[in-house]
């Protein structure tokens, strides 16, 4: 088979290009070629900004896929954009869109036609409305479509949880734990989900292509195991032989807190998303899931030890979420803790003294002086 892949480097598309190549498949992805240490020596990469249509009509010639599985497509602009160029030259157009399309607030086990979207996180809005107008734009032209609906997915470079850090400093939360620092749960850390590793995610997204079964149907894309967010940093504590502390603050009051994540933590971690994967079992009855989440964690933080724990720690992120802590005590007429800047393997070094007085201003923001300086008024 002759695969085009946009993207190719990201958690869910790597996993997936790195399948169609032990099929032998040919595999072709477009994508800007930032990321040179993920993508497989094994395909061809057509580097371009993906948004740079007429480039890419230019780029992509005559050229013909058996299917196209766009990764990186959040509303319904960049799907017109999508099936426009390359819907004549597929036949199979495959869109990966969210588990997180369902009304979460439902609290049920989602099947592929219950109800959509999550009215409070745009990101849930977008997608489904991007879902609707493959539909609609595939149907008139002719077009074969599948959509993929994946859960929460993780591998190599990321640890699975609902608020986390920028990519590849998610040895952060591991850090927190070492140094006895709680970590954040909300509604005690007991919302379920499936939980899957993209490995397992890979498996099921390449038994649907030229899969007739598949043809102009929605699947939810997840394994079969079911976890808590609680079971989760659990799991990453036994790993690293250590307690982990937990302070549990309110949906509203952390969801008021982030800056970038408001709608995230109300419209989707703070509910339960458990999806069936009855309807792809059908379609792909080879589907099966690898990896528990104690052998998949296992992998992730073997990786992470093994390749320098990448950027490692995230200052601002430990920062902010000794922010929060302490606000919410404070709120609560709790003692506050003690802040502790601990960083991870960065001790004398300029970084170091950077982060040092970062986390310092981070802790302190809503000091009307730190404030200034942080808004840049000082």
């Amino acid at each position: 088979m002759n695969i085009l892949i946009i993207g190719g480097t990201g958690i869910l598309s790597t996993s997936v290009v790195n399948a169609c190549v032990n099929r032998k498949y040919k595999v072709t992805m477009i994508n800007r070629g930032r990321r040179g240490a993920f993508i497989n020596p094994s395909v061809e990469l057509i580097k371009c900004d993906i948004r740079m249509k007429n480039q890419l009509d230019f780029l992509l010639n005559d050229r013909h896929f058996d299917a196209v599985i766009d990764f990186l497509c959040f509303n319904e602009e960049q799907i017109a954009d999508s099936i426009s160029i390359y819907g004549h030259r597929v036949k199979q157009y495959i869109f990966i869109s969210s588990a997180q399309v369902y009304n979460t607030s439902l609290n049920k086990i989602f099947k592929e036609d219950d109800e959509k979207p999550q009215p409070l996180w745009s990101y849930s809005v977008n997608k489904y409305a991007a879902e609707k107008l493959v539909k609609e734009l595939c149907t008139s032209n002719g077009i074969i479509y599948t959509i993929i609906r994946p859960g929460v997915n993780y591998d190599n470079t990321r640890i699975p949880y609902g608020i986390y850090p920028p990519m590849g400093q998610h040895w952060t939360l591991c850090n927190r734990i070492l140094k006895d620092k709680p970590i954040i749960t909300w509604n005690n850390g007991m919302n379920k989900l499936n939980l899957t590793r993209a490995e397992d995610f890979a498996c099921g997204v390449v038994g649907l292509l030229d899969n007739e079964m598949a043809y102009n149907e929605t699947f939810n894309v997840v394994g079969d195991y079911v976890y808590s967010w609680r079971e989760v940093l659990e799991v990453v504590g036994q790993y690293l032989n250590h307690k982990v502390e937990f302070i549990d603050i309110p949906v509203d009051f952390y969801a008021n807190e982030l800056k970038y994540d408001n709608e995230a933590l109300r419209g989707g971690r703070a509910n339960n998303l458990v999806c069936s994967n009855e309807k792809l079992k059908k379609a792909y009855p080879e589907f099966h899931t690898q990896y528990d989440l104690e052998s998949g964690i296992r992998l992730t933080l073997n990786y992470y030890k093994e390749n320098g724990f990448f950027k490692g720690y995230s200052c601002s992120f430990d920062a902010e979420t000794d922010r929060i802590i302490n606000k919410y005590l404070s709120f609560m007429g709790k003692e506050k803790l003690a802040l502790k800047y601990s960083p991870f393997g960065e001790i004398g070094t300029k970084e170091s003294v950077r982060n040092r007085l970062k986390y310092y201003c981070i802790v302190n923001k809503e000091k009307s002086i730190i404030n200034l300086l942080l808004r840049g008024k000082i």
